[in-house]
């Protein structure tokens, strides 16, 4: 086995099926905490930073998804350029 050849198919759809049901678990789980806290005692500056807290986090899970194709896509690569000898 070369080195290019480390990291095959079936351990690529194993990351991708592990780290996808622990983003949806991620998302649930922080929409769920921010659900049940009460905003209602808090100031207006209080109020602006727990939106953006939510909006930053929601937006590193959208991250995190564009990751799991960055690496998918290194790996195909990786197995592409193995298997025609370069």
């Amino acid at each position: 086995m070369r080195f290019g050849q480390s990291v095959g198919l079936k351990e690529l759809i194993a990351t991708l099926v592990v780290s996808g049901v622990l983003l949806i678990i991620g998302v649930v789980v922080f929409a769920k905490v921010k659900a049940s806290i009460n905003t209602s005692d808090l100031t207006a500056d209080a109020n602006s930073t727990m939106t953006q807290v939510e909006t930053t986090t929601y937006d590193a899970f959208e991250l995190a998804t564009v990751a799991l194709i960055v690496l998918a896509a290194a790996v195909i690569i990786g197995i592409l350029i193995s298997a025609f000898g370069a």
